[in-house]
Formats: C-alpha cells, sequence, structure tokens
C-alpha cells in the first residue's frame, strides 16, 4: 500500500513511498503503480529544461557519451496515463525520467525502468529522484487534491509521522 511520510513541521521532508516495486521484471501492485504514475505525471507534464529528442527518418539512435545534452531515452509521446496498469508507456516514462536524472548528472542513477521500495538499491534513487522532483515542483501535502490523483488512492493513503 502506498504511503505518505510527511513532517508536519518540515513539509518540505515528505516522502511517497511504495511497498513493492513498479516497472519492469516487477510485481506491480496496482495502488503503487497508480502512485508512481502520479508521480511520473506530476515531473514529467511540463519538460524540466531538457530538449526533446527528435531523431531524424532512417538514423539509428545510439547511447549518448558523457557530456551529452540529451536524454538516453526519448520522450514517450502525450501525457503519462494513470490507469494503475505498468505497461509499455509507464517502464517508458520511468526509463526518460531515469535518463534525464542521469543527464542532469543528479546521481548516479541507473536506466533500468523500475522504481523501487527503500529496501531495494539502484530502483530506490528513482524513487528518492521522484520525490525530490516532486517536492521542488509543488506542495507535496496538496498532491491529494490534484485533478489528476487517482480517486483508487484515496483510501489507501495514510499519513505518518
Amino acid at each position: 500500500m502506498p504511503r505518505i511520510q510527511m513532517d508536519f513541521f518540515h513539509p518540505a521532508n515528505t516522502l511517497f513511498t511504495v511497498d513493492r516495486t513498479v516497472g519492469r521484471n516487477a510485481p506491480n501492485d496496482r495502488l503503487d503503480v497508480f502512485l508512481v504514475q502520479l508521480l511520473l505525471f506530476l515531473c514529467t507534464k511540463n519538460e524540466i529544461s531538457i530538449p526533446q529528442v527528435t531523431v531524424p527518418r532512417g538514423l539509428r539512435v545510439a547511447t549518448p557519451v558523457a557530456g551529452a545534452t540529451t536524454p538516453a531515452r526519448p520522450r514517450p509521446q502525450g501525457n503519462i496515463i494513470i490507469d494503475g496498469i505498468c505497461g509499455d508507456q509507464t517502464i517508458g516514462f520511468i526509463e526518460y525520467f531515469q535518463a534525464m536524472m542521469m543527464l542532469k548528472q543528479v546521481s548516479a542513477i541507473e536506466i533500468n525502468g523500475q522504481v523501487g521500495t527503500e529496501g531495494s538499491a539502484a530502483a530506490t534513487k528513482t524513487l528518492y529522484m521522484l520525490n525530490a522532483t516532486v517536492n521542488a515542483l509543488t506542495r507535496p501535502w496538496v498532491v491529494t487534491q490534484s485533478d489528476a490523483f487517482p480517486y483508487q488512492l484515496r483510501d489507501s493513503f495514510y499519513f505518518s509521522l
């Protein structure tokens, strides 16, 4: 069950967590997927100062080298659909977000298509970066009032101190 861990004295320390890993070759519990999709929606609905990748027809796409200015994975078209199903679109957005964070050299993040729990090694960094980005973009305690917030999560969230 997804949770919000919130420090009422320091709201910027709000942390969204999942119980099980979401993404490629993961359990993908429906409520956890809803939360990850919501966080990805909030983080990728606007470009975060990274240009779109466009590849001319007939050229092959290669993994960029260090110092590159475009992410290793192109942004999927449109906004992510928040439906609780972890399919190709959700994995594409996870990989795009990981590529953006790698490009910004925010941390040593791996493009593995997974958002994990606090116990998993590489996927934890993605969840940490999603939290940091959401906290920077908006006041995290009002996420539940967003029009994009899935009603399925309304009964499963609880606040812990």
